[in-house]
């Protein structure tokens, strides 16, 4: 029986460019590959990234390969959440037009891959 891939399985794939070792962009891009492009840059901005990017901007980060599924997914249901209220909505607007412009070059990176 063969794995389909989910939103999940997205989610996890894109927490990988916020861990502190070499990423591995050739397996994020083979999981982005199979969604639309548009959907991939608003899961990593909206929604992977506000959890994450705290990890890369630390002198010390604190995950080292990969972020525990469980906790990465229910704050991303958190986020989904609170999307809905206006001031989170906007809060999280802010927060992704910062996230593309700091990690510009590894969505340019992952979207080169496609």
């Amino acid at each position: 029986m063969e794995h389909t891939l989910n939103e999940e399985d997205l989610y996890i794939a894109l927490s990988d460019l916020f861990v502190d070792n070499e990423v591995d962009y050739n397996h994020i891009a083979s999981v982005v590959k199979l969604f639309p492009t548009s959907y991939v840059e608003h899961a990593l901005f909206n929604y992977v990234a506000p959890y994450c990017y705290h990890n890369m901007l630390t002198p010390v980060p604190s995950v080292c390969y990969f972020f525990d599924e469980n906790e990465l997914l229910s704050a991303i249901d958190n986020i989904k959440k609170k999307e809905n209220r206006p001031i989170s909505k906007i809060k999280i607007r802010i927060l992704a037009f910062y996230l593309k412009f700091r990690f510009k070059d590894e969505w340019q990176k992952i979207k080169s891959l496609l």
